[in-house]
């Protein structure tokens, strides 16, 4: 359908709510073949099965069991379906596991929104987020959760997230009335503090923290007094950025005291500690406007990145130059585990788990014989074109459940599935940029 010359602009908007009516209509068939999927590999009773947990225990180990995927009520999963699916859609395990876990506390728990978002009355990713604060909840108490949400099918598409979780909250309390208790609890176990950052700039880091309510209180009036105390010392940033500042100023206690009580004026944030960050660079590029490239950050320009040693000299910074590794080499030990320059090796040419579709770090990874090491068999079985990284679910997978891959010449890896499928996958270096010039 194109839009009308002659009534151009009704035209337009009819034929965006259509491509918007077809694209809930290709979400909620995907939905019901990830359901189809699901009931098409049921776990076998006393068998491992697909949840949530430790890697450990995904495929079943004899020693207790994961979460599984959807609430009591919902079948359980086999463990190794998410892994073929995962596979096949080019996406990350705990992706598939989501997409599994949706689907079935939909339509096996919540079927009132279930009907209703396959009749288009509410946006498949918004009922797909109310399945997620369903799963801790009894089967009595998810229904009765699903008759609250569904009452007034009209507004369900309107209901904010807020809502949805205090209808949720209202059915869990109906259902047990001590699990106020226990959901403050469960709360004041999430407290941590998270970093999360934003590779297209890597000079600064999102912090995310859970907090008691009074420590958050008193948290933030100090950052206020710091951001006020900066500004009377001559800092002009606005409000915001002193703010920033002045939780940079607090991770040295000692200096934060000095400069609250009036010793000491110096406003410069001091890191204390140490700063550990793998980073590739040339000679070419600390002569000028180089670029430095940090592991797990992305790449920045190297007068930033002097400018992070040059606050860490205050306490004085050890920098190790490693020399340039050969990635192409292939020498050989004679025994299973690899030699450090060995596995810094493997991580530098292929930076991630190769499994498809996964994005784990290689740093925290397995590493695979592909060819399987026998301790009888002959020298040189340890080698870098033997090796390749695996994090431990699909190191797990690979020993385990049926799946088999091999490492081409040019460095790419073939995998075939249980189902017979075959995946390639292309490795991402962590080679500097200047080598790819």
């Amino acid at each position: 359908m194109e839009p009308s010359p002659h009534h151009p602009k009704r035209q337009v908007l009819d034929v965006l709510v259509a491509a918007r009516a077809e694209e809930h209509e290709a979400q909620v068939r995907q939905l019901r073949l990830a359901l189809q999927w699901a009931l098409l590999h049921p776990a076998a009773e006393g068998a491992a099965y697909a949840g949530w947990g430790d890697d450990g225990l995904v495929l079943g180990d004899g020693v207790g069991g994961p979460i599984p995927l959807a609430g009591d009520g919902a079948p359980f999963v086999a463990a190794a379906a998410p892994l073929e699916l995962a596979a096949a859609l080019g996406r990350p395990t705990e992706h598939a596991q989501q997409l599994l876990g949706d689907t079935l506390e939909l339509a096996f728990r919540l079927p009132r929104l279930w009907e209703l978002m396959c009749a288009g009355r509410i946006a498949v990713w918004r009922a797909r987020a109310i399945s997620r604060e369903t799963r801790d909840l009894s089967l009595d108490a998810a229904l009765h959760a699903d008759r609250l949400l569904c009452a007034v099918p009209d507004r369900l598409d309107q209901l904010s997230a807020a809502g949805a979780e205090r209808l949720v909250h209202e059915a869990r309390l109906h259902a047990d009335p001590d699990r106020a208790h226990a959901d403050e609890e469960t709360a004041a176990a999430r407290r941590g503090a998270w970093l999360q950052r934003d590779g297209r700039a890597p000079g600064v880091t999102d912090v995310h923290l859970t907090l008691d309510t009074p420590d958050a209180l008193a948290f933030d009036a100090t950052v206020g007094r710091l951001a006020a105390d900066l500004k009377e010392l001559g800092d002009t940033d606005v409000l915001d950025v002193r703010r920033a500042k002045a939780v940079g100023v607090l991770a040295d206690p000692q200096h934060a005291l000095n400069l609250m009580s009036g010793e000491t004026a110096d406003t410069r944030p001091r890191a204390t500690g140490t700063l550990d960050l793998n980073v590739h660079l040339t000679p070419a590029d600390l002569e000028g406007d180089g670029v430095a490239v940090v592991e797990r950050l992305g790449a920045l320009s190297t007068e930033l990145f002097a400018g992070w040693l040059a606050r860490h000299a205050v306490d004085g910074v050890a920098v190790r130059v490693r020399p340039v590794i050969d990635l192409s080499a292939d020498n050989a030990v004679d025994r299973h585990d690899p030699t450090p320059a060995m596995r810094e090796q493997i991580a530098l040419r292929d930076a991630t788990c190769v499994f498809p579709g996964c994005q784990r770090d290689s740093r925290s990874c397995d590493l695979d014989h592909l060819m399987p090491y026998d301790p009888d068999g002959p020298p040189g079985q340890t080698r870098p074109s033997n090796l390749a990284p695996l994090c431990r679910r699909h190191h797990r997978a690979k020993t385990h459940a049926g799946w088999t891959y091999v490492r081409r010449r040019d460095g790419t890896y073939e995998w075939s599935s249980p189902q017979g499928q075959t995946y390639t996958v292309v490795p991402t270096s962590r080679a500097p940029l200047a080598t790819c010039r």
